[in-house]
Order: structure tokens, then sequence, then C-alpha cells
């Protein structure tokens, strides 16, 4: 037994002799699995934090912070309740801001409708979102003859749980929230039913607002834009039974005046309307295809070409380039112009409704 125990204790020994070596290498390969599962961790966290929106979705429907700037490249808001089926929607993104307006008819029996707005168009909405820490009353267009329109002053029942504010104006009802912190949304609904009904609806659209980031990707390509040229902003239109238009604004030369509206900027979009031959207009044609040229010379050269037969499957679909002002040097000539608006062409995918609805 001794023997035994004292042979196996020779045996532990022998063992123990080449132990640390052993132990060291299990360490060391303990250590580098532990670096490389780090890494892989830190990897992974890095490419998703880069790859996700600045923003954060709630369960609320809205988001936990803003952007600074908007990417022109994401859709972020969705109406979830309307009034009524939906007559027109428009749907504009820049940087600062995002602007949507909606109408269409009303599903109740309202004995008011039609007082000043048609049966088809008895209700209108408009949803402004601005930037983190932007005044979205700003945004307000002025009127001359009846100055500013109403901001929002009564304090009322909060919006998605944020704080709002209300005023009242005729027919019209605004309401204005934070949809996040340091960040406003400003929406007046017009209708000709009854106030009661109004305030409804009102709330109604209001607490159907609800936040995304659906990429808002343009249903054409164009070749040949001037070096440096900037999307400022996209525009999309839909009428029921009418054209749908969807355009961007391009920044193609530094803006010399700031107070020169719109400065150096073309607008390149397609619509499903005719090509036409609209007053004042000549019928051309441009790579065998028939197009428009428009331009006036006022107080500097606006030029308007659509090209019709656009490449991508769509034949009811026109290409349009409008050319501001100060945006003709960097264009050229009507050649030059005319071949610009013929390199408009659809991309897979555009007649997909999910790539621009938001209702």
């Amino acid at each position: 037994m001794a023997s035994e125990a004292h042979e196996s204790g020779n045996d532990s020994a022998a063992s123990g002799a080449e132990g640390p070596p052993n132990g060291r290498r299990s360490r060391q390969i303990l250590i580098l699995g532990v670096v490389i599962v780090v890494a892989v961790v830190a990897g992974l966290t890095v490419w998703t934090t880069r790859r996700a929106p600045e923003t954060g979705d709630t369960s609320g429907g809205l988001t936990a912070s803003a952007p600074v700037e908007f990417d022109l490249g994401r859709q972020l808001l969705r109406l979830g309740d309307l009034p009524g089926p939906v007559r027109t929607a428009t749907y504009t993104i820049r940087p600062d801001l995002h602007k949507l307006e909606i109408s269409g008819a009303l599903t109740d029996a309202s004995p008011s409708r039609g007082d000043h707005l048609s049966s088809d168009y008895a209700w209108q909405v408009e949803i402004l979102m601005a930037t983190r820490g932007a005044d979205v009353h700003s945004f307000v267009p002025y009127d001359e003859d009846s100055g500013p329109a109403v901001i929002p002053r009564e304090r009322v029942a909060p919006v998605h749980g944020r704080r709002a504010v209300q005023a009242l104006s005729d027919q019209n009802r605004v309401l204005a929230w934070e949809y996040a912190p340091d960040a406003e949304i400003r929406m007046m609904l017009s209708t000709a039913s009854t106030a009661e009904r109004r305030d409804e609806m009102a709330r109604q659209v209001a607490e159907g607002v609800r936040w995304e980031t659906t990429p808002r990707a343009l249903p054409f390509e164009v070749d040949g834009l001037p070096d440096g040229a900037v999307r400022k902003s996209t525009y999309l239109r839909w009428e029921a039974d009418g054209p749908v238009v969807v355009s961007a604004d391009y920044l193609v030369a530094p803006v010399e005046n700031e107070h020169d509206y719109p400065g150096p900027v073309i607008t390149i979009g397609i619509d499903t309307s005719s090509l036409g031959s609209a007053a004042g207009s000549d019928d051309v044609t441009v790579s065998g295809r028939r197009a428009t040229a428009r331009e006036s010379r006022g107080s500097g050269t606006v030029g308007i070409y659509r090209v019709a037969q656009l490449p991508g499957g769509c034949a009811e679909c026109v290409a349009e380039l409008v050319i501001a002002p100060a945006a003709t040097a960097a264009i050229g000539d009507r050649d030059d112009a005319l071949r610009l608006a013929a390199s408009i062409r659809l991309v897979k995918g555009h007649e997909d409704p999910t790539r621009w609805r938001f209702w």
C-alpha cells in the first residue's frame, strides 16, 4: 500500500513536473478565447451602433430621441388613424423638416359637410415635424391678409403621453406635442364638421401618428448631375385616380445670395400625367423620345423640360427637370437640359407602394 501510495505520489510528482507548462498553455488559450469573444462582441456592438438609426423606437409610437438633421432617405412618420378615405397625400422631407399634407372625404354624415370644403375634400391635415432644438412654429407660413397661422397656447391632455398644447380657429384645430425631448410635431386639422367632431378628429389623428424608419428610396435614377450636386429635399404627391408625382431637389452650385430663393436648385422627378403640350412650350425630341421644353426669361431663365417614354416599364410616366434661374449656368443650354432629363429612368420595384405609402 505504501509502495502503491509512493508510486502514486511519484506519478503525481512526475505529472506535476510537467503541469505548469500545460497550465500556462490552457490559461493562454482561455485568455485568447476571451479576447476573441470580447473583440467579436465589441465589433458587433460598433457595427450595430453604426447601422442603428439615430433615434430609438418606443412602445408609445414615437421615439426616445430626435436627430439634429433628418436623413433624406428615411420616412419617419406614418398616419394610422384618419377621419375617412384619403384623396390626396404629399410627403416632403428636408434636412430640418418633415411635412405631411393629406386630405379626404368624411365617413360620417356630418351636417356641415360641404360648407367651405367640397365633399371630396371634407377634411385636411397638415403635420410638421422639426429636428431637435428647432421651433416647429417657425415653419408656419405667413398669410398677408390674416397674418401668421394660429400658434398653440392652451395646455391640453397629453398626446402619446407627451405634453401637448392646442389652438382653435374657426374650422381649424391645431395640436402640438413633443415627440421627443426638445423636439415637436405640429398638426393642423381643417374640416367643416361640428366643433365637437373637429376636436375628436384632431385627437384621433394625433394619437394615430406613428414613428418608423422606413427607407425612402427614390423610384428613379439620373445620370449626369453636376459634380458636387447635393440632394436637399424629396417630395411625393399621390392622388386617388390622379397622377403620382415623385421628385427631389438638388443644390448644383454654391449659394452666393441667401436671399435668392430657391438658389441654384434643380428639381428632378417623374409623374404619371401625360406629356401634353403646355402653353408656351416647344415640342421637341431627345434620343428619339417625345419631349417638351419651356423656358421663361424674366428675372432669370426658368426651364421646364419633360420627356416621355420613360425606361423601366411605366408607359404613362414622364420625366421632368425644372431648373431655377441661379442653376442655369451649372446645367448648360437647352440641349444639355434635355439630355439630363432624358437620363432619368425608373428603378426596379418603383411600382411597390410600400416604398412610399405613409398611411
